[in-house]
């Protein structure tokens, strides 16, 4: 009986182990599907499609534009501007013009009296009476010459015109003041003259300004740069003014990004022969940019976000939707480029995108049980 006991018993642990070991391969030969393995693509019904509103868009090679608003200032065209200065010691006799007054090139802003201008006009006399007595074969004719050119040089750098020199050779009459004209027209910006002041030379007797041609610097975004070149047109608005607008053009992009607000001033070069537009008005610059050339773009809503990832889905046919990851460029409210993951032609889905992503969710979690 004992025998027969031990018999059962070692035949039953032998058919135990034999389980537990079948056990064990069928878990090597079929491990469990993990969520990682999800499926990419998903099969709708007819049913479904009816009720879902599945609207789909090819990707296309375009060149799209982006709307930009840039906040601005006006500031004064540095290229029409002056400093009118000084350029003799003296004193002021006589002040013909103040700041605010606007004025044109050549007119006289000024008359001021100086010794040096008296002898300079001197000089100049001596030199062209020298010229005149001194015939054309005189070896002496060549530095006479020199001298007469030197001395009416001299004239018009302080300010004398050609008419006033030529006037001061014919009747040899010097002129007791020294005007001081403007070098082009504009508004005087500055200046607090008074007549019977001394003056030194440099010293600053007006600053002038061609307002009719302004600048207008404008923020750029650091990530909005690759979008703008310089000739881009653009118009300007300021808040007196909402319902006009100024043609610009951009003319210049500046080589250093602001540490703290990350953007890049630009240069607008703007028409202000209305007058109404002043230097430090706050302004927007309204420019229509472009971006990424001739290249593959899709709408912004058929892009999809999980995980740090883009994805967009796939129309394979009508009812079949395939889930590809891609790599997204710059971006609008309207369109996204697409770097990489489609090619020209793809039926990408641009409506009913977070339907898709919810039962292709659905049938992953399926899977997985």
């Amino acid at each position: 009986m004992q025998r027969i006991l031990c018999y059962l018993i070692f035949v039953l642990t032998l058919f135990i182990v034999s389980c537990r070991q079948n056990s064990q391969v069928e878990l090597v030969d079929h491990p469990e599907r993990t969520h990682s393995e999800e499926t990419s693509q998903l099969v709708m019904t007819r049913h479904q499609l009816e009720h879902i509103q599945i609207g789909t868009e090819p990707a296309e090679s375009l060149s799209v534009e982006v709307p930009l608003s840039l906040p601005a200032r006006v500031a004064l065209n540095e290229r029409a501007t002056a400093h009118i200065t000084a350029r003799l010691t003296g004193r002021v006799e006589t002040v013909l013009r103040v700041a605010g007054e606007r004025v044109r090139k050549g007119e006289v802003l000024l008359e001021m009296f100086s010794q040096e201008f008296l002898n300079m006009q001197s000089e100049f006399v001596l030199a062209e009476e020298r010229l005149k007595r001194t015939p054309v074969e005189d070896p002496d004719r060549g530095t006479a010459n020199a001298i007469y050119e030197s001395a009416r040089n001299k004239l018009s750098v302080v300010g004398l015109i050609d008419t006033e020199i030529e006037t001061l050779a014919d009747n040899h009459k010097p002129l007791r003041l020294l005007p001081v004209r403007s070098p082009l027209a504009g508004t005087l910006l500055q200046g607090e003259l008074r007549a019977g002041e001394f003056v030194h030379l440099g010293k600053e007797f007006f600053r002038i300004a061609d307002l009719r041609r302004l600048w207008v610097v404008a923020d750029v975004f650091e990530h909005d740069i690759s979008l703008i070149s310089e000739g881009l047109r653009g118009e300007v608005t300021v808040s007196p003014y909402p319902s006009e607008t100024f043609r610009a053009v951009l003319t210049i992009i500046y080589d250093v990004v602001d540490e703290r607000s990350r953007t890049v001033k630009t240069r607008f070069d703007v028409e202000n022969r209305s007058g109404k537009l002043k230097p430090e008005m706050f302004a927007t610059v309204s420019v229509r940019a472009r971006f990424g050339g001739k290249s593959l773009k899709v709408p912004s809503g058929a892009v999809m976000r999980s995980q740090g990832k883009s994805f967009v889905f796939v129309a394979l046919n009508d009812t079949t939707f395939e889930k590809r990851e891609v790599n997204v460029g710059f971006e609008t409210t309207t369109y996204a480029e697409i770097v990489s993951g489609l090619s020209t032609g793809d039926i990408v889905v641009s409506k009913g995108t977070f339907y898709l992503k919810s039962e292709l969710a659905k049938s992953s979690f399926v899977e997985e049980e």
